[in-house]
């Protein structure tokens, strides 16, 4: 019985989660949950979505994650890495600049994504977190020179955090059993 399951939206993400996660089902499965059937939700794994997003308010920089759950969060933390812990807002579209601020004052959140919404309704009652990697940020927009250093940033990070998510997802996993 695998203890956690990951879902990402790209390949890309799915390649650089998977460096950190040896043996852990790691699925992609596109960009708006274009295929959530291929997510396979064994009975008592957490559900961790991970990726990328676009940061909606200043002082976030490529590589920070966004995190909604605060335990996964304050651990992220304490193993090194720059952690807002926060809402993630949900699009069906490519948020530009021009949208980023009135999606940040509406919903609160601190970055946006495609997926985690949709992927989170297929957790039920299992564990489930959303850990997201900023790539762009309002004074730095997905369409400009510096994409290419926020995305690398942001692999790096998702590539490193495999030992925090297993460690997470087993913790809770005895909480559930307990």
């Amino acid at each position: 019985m695998a203890d956690l399951v990951v879902a990402t939206a790209l390949r890309i993400e799915r390649f650089a989660l998977r460096r950190g996660l040896p043996g852990v089902p790691v699925t992609a499965v596109g960009m708006g949950v274009r295929r959530p059937s291929r997510l396979a939700l064994p009975a008592g794994a957490a559900l961790v979505v991970a990726g990328v997003a676009g940061a909606l308010v200043d002082g976030l920089h490529p590589g920070d994650l966004v995190v909604d759950d605060q335990d996964l969060a304050l651990s992220l933390r304490g193993n090194g890495f720059v952690v807002h812990h926060g809402a993630i807002a949900d699009s069906d579209h490519l948020v530009g600049p021009a949208e980023r601020a009135e999606l940040a004052t509406r919903t609160g959140a601190l970055a946006v994504d495609m997926e985690s919404a949709a992927l989170l309704a297929l957790a039920g009652d299992r564990p489930h977190a959303v850990v997201r990697a900023i790539v762009d940020t309002p004074s730095r927009p997905l369409l400009g020179p510096a994409t290419l250093g926020g995305g690398i940033a942001a692999l790096r990070r998702l590539a490193a955090i495999g030992p925090v998510l297993r460690h997470w997802a087993e913790s809770n996993a005895k909480e559930v059993h307990q």
